[in-house]
C-alpha cells in the first residue's frame, strides 16, 4: 500500500466524507489493495468494507446525482452475486458507489440531487459476502471502461476522506473509524 500512498490527497483536501453519520464508528474490514475482491485484477483495488449491522444509515461521501439503483435482492444470499446498491455521479466525472444495501434499502431516487452527508441508503447483506458490511469505491469513466455500457469494468481510484478519526491517508484494515 505504501507505494500508492502518493496518489492519495491529504485528508484535509479531500472531497469525500466517510459514509456513514458524524459521531458513529466502525471497523474498516478490509481495505485498499488487499486481496481478492479489492485487487487491482478485480478493479476494486481502491475500495473500502465497513463492518455495519443490517439497517445502519448510510450517508453521500459526496454531493451528486443518483445515476443508478438496485434494491430488489434480499439479506442472505450471499450464495449469489447479486447485491443492492446505490451510485452517485459526481461534478467531476467520477461516480460513487455503495454496495450490499438491504432489500428496498435505497431512500433517494433515480436523478434526485443528494447533499454529502444525507441518508442515501440502509445497509444490508446482499451479494457474495461473509458479514454484514458496506463496500464503498470510486470511479472514473474512460474509454475502456465504458465500451459495451459496462461501468462495472471501471477501476476504482484512491481517495482519502476529509473527516475521518484517525485522521489516516490512506485508512488501514482493521482500525476504527470515525466520522468526525
Amino acid at each position: 500500500m505504501e507505494q500508492h500512498s502518493s496518489r492519495f490527497s491529504e485528508p484535509e483536501n479531500s472531497l469525500y466524507n466517510l459514509p456513514f453519520g458524524v459521531g458513529e464508528s466502525y471497523e474498516l474490514r478490509q481495505g485498499n489493495c488487499t486481496f481478492h475482491t479489492h485487487s487491482v485484477e478485480n478493479k476494486n483495488e481502491f475500495a473500502f468494507d465497513f463492518i455495519m449491522d443490517i439497517g445502519t444509515p448510510i450517508h453521500a461521501a459526496r454531493a451528486g446525482q443518483v445515476a443508478a439503483i438496485e434494491e430488489r435482492f434480499f439479506d442472505g444470499n450471499n450464495k449469489t452475486s447479486d447485491f443492492n446498491y446505490v451510485a452517485i455521479a459526481h461534478e467531476d466525472g467520477t461516480f460513487a458507489f455503495y454496495i450490499h444495501i438491504t432489500n428496498s434499502g435505497v431512500t433517494v431516487e433515480l436523478g434526485e440531487f443528494v447533499e454529502q452527508g444525507d441518508v442515501i441508503a440502509y445497509s444490508g447483506d446482499t451479494g457474495m459476502e461473509s458479514i454484514p458490511h458496506l463496500h464503498f469505491h470510486v470511479i472514473e469513466l474512460d474509454d475502456s471502461c465504458v465500451e459495451n455500457n459496462v461501468i462495472g469494468a471501471c477501476s476504482s481510484i484512491p481517495i482519502s476522506f476529509k473527516n475521518a478519526s484517525p485522521n489516516d491517508k490512506v485508512l488501514q484494515q482493521g482500525v476504527t473509524y470515525t466520522a468526525m
